[in-house]
Order: C-alpha cells, then structure tokens, then sequence
C-alpha cells in the first residue's frame, strides 16, 4: 500500500541537541495516529518536519510530493491545529475569509463548526485573533482546520486549552471526518490519544521506540492513579506502613496516592484491598499524562 505520508530517514539537529534521528515512517490513509513522548522527546520536531517547517536531513513526502521542494503542492490536503496561536492582528472574520478563500470553503460551514465547540461566532467575528481568550483561540483555529475538509489533519495538543464540553465537542467533529482521512495527532495527554487515535508511534531520545496499537501501548505506558481515603481520622499505624510499602504517598487528611501504569493498576487495587474494612473510598483516576520510556538497562 502507498504511504500517504511518507518519512525517510529524517534526522534534525538544534546545536548541540539531536532533537531527531534517522527516523522512518509510512502513514496511512485512514489511519489514526498520536505522536508521543516525554518532553523533549522528538515528536513536536517530526510533526513541523511533515508540515514543511522545518530545515531538516532526510525526505518527507505527501502523497508523492517532497514537502521541502513543493510545499504548496504537498500540503494542499494538510490542515493544522497548532498549539500556540500565531499573534495575528486580522481579525477573526478576515481569517476566515482568507481561509476558506483559499480552501474553497464555506464561512458559514467555520461558523458553525465554531458554534459546536461553544463560540458565539458572530460576537467575535470582528475581534483580532490575538486579543481572544487562549481557549477561544483554540476554537477558532479549530473550526478552521476542520471545515477545510483536507485529507490529512495534524493536530498539535488541539484540546489543551479547551473546557470538557469544547473537548467533547471537537472529540466528536474529529470522529465525523471521512474514513479514508488521515489524522497525525502530537499529544502527551492520554485522554486525547484514547479518544482520537488508533495507532501510538512512542518517541525517545529522538528516536521511534514504539509503533503499536492504542490497546497495546495504553496498557503498558499510559498513567493512572489509585487514590484511597482512610476510615479513622487518624491513620493507624499498621495500615500507614502497609500503604507505604505500596507505594502510596499522603496526600493530605485521609487521602494516600499512588501513580502506576494501566498494566499495574489491577495488582495494586487488589493489594489495597487486603485492607479493606481500613477504607473509607477508593478510586482509580486516568491521568491525562504519557510516561517515558523506562531506559534501556
């Protein structure tokens, strides 16, 4: 099958940091796929190299086009979620005018798909973008990348400014997207990464340490945390020891926490509780964090 994205030994250099090395990749059409890592792991760096933002060694192509030689042409079916807006003065109205003029879009399709993540579009058509809300920039931009209706959509944290109701909402408008698109997302946080994608690409030190299915990586990488609350007022000591010994930190009045990965999260709620008639709740919380790939002994 012809890779819609294609990425060939990319490396990139910033000074002394080799922020990328040698990486390969194909992307599909249809496929779902999340770039994740630590910070400082790679994975910002090879999203802007498949945007053409980048100065870097190595080929990327799209849909047979080498994005460095002919960016016009390779990223004409791309859309963008960046997740830093650019300071732009135009106000919002303009933007969209801009946009969907060159997309051939709709300014009314923007505004509503603005309306489904929670803007009053018509209240801030005439602001400039810059002077928005950090969350309402978001939501713009978001409507924008979406209503160009591009093969590929790359998102860059797209949801991490944006309220739950906004999230589910730009949750569900990604869902609709044609089967056959393509979805490049650069997250840490695990709830975009289960809601958004099928494929996790795990990247460390620059390098691809991990192509797996979303199940799979989920249950080895992605953090949750036990939290229980004592029955007494004051923790006796036996139970203080026991839940130490666990792992378990005091969090403050009753409250013990402990951190672990999905694959460890059943041992250490069968383990707690052992202690059970020394409990007064207790709760298993996904945290929306991606933990780094352990080292390699």
């Amino acid at each position: 099958m012809t890779a819609l994205v294609d990425i060939q030994h990319v490396s990139k250099r910033f000074g002394a940091v080799q922020a990328l090395s040698d990486v390969s990749l194909q992307l599909h059409a249809g496929q779902r796929v999340a770039f994740v890592g630590a910070n400082g792991s790679g994975k910002t760096t090879l999203m802007r190299s498949i945007l053409g933002l980048l100065d870097m060694q190595g080929t990327v192509t799209i849909d047979g086009i080498d994005v460095r030689q002919r960016p016009d042409l390779a990223l004409r079916q791309v859309a963008y979620i960046p997740q830093v807006a650019p300071p732009l003065d135009a106000p919002v109205r303009e933007l969209v005018r801009a946009s969907t003029g060159l997309r051939g879009g709709d300014p009314q399709h923007v505004a509503d798909l603005a309306g489904a993540l929670g803007i009053d579009y018509a209240r801030i058509a005439g602001v400039r973008l810059r002077d928005l809300s950090g969350g309402t920039k978001q939501k713009v931009l978001a409507a924008l990348a979406l209503a160009a209706r591009t093969q590929i959509l790359v998102c860059d944290e797209p949801t991490a400014n944006l309220d739950e109701a906004a999230r589910l909402a730009f949750f569900a408008l990604v869902e609709r997207r044609p089967p056959q698109s393509l979805l490049v997302l650069c997250s840490h946080r695990s709830e975009e990464v289960r809601q958004l994608v099928d494929q996790v690409i795990e990247l460390r030190e620059g390098r691809v340490v991990r192509d797996a299915r979303l199940d799979s990586a989920l249950g080895e990488r992605a953090l949750c945390r036990v939290q229980v609350k004592t029955a007494r007022a004051e923790t006796p000591e036996p139970v203080r020891h026991y839940l130490e010994s666990l792992g378990f930190v005091a969090a403050g009045g009753r409250v013990w926490r402990r951190p672990c990965t999905q694959a460890e999260k059943v041992e250490v709620v069968a383990q707690v509780l052992r202690i059970r008639a020394e409990l007064d709740d207790l709760q298993v919380v996904d945290d929306e964090r991606w933990i780094e790939t352990p080292a390699a002994a």
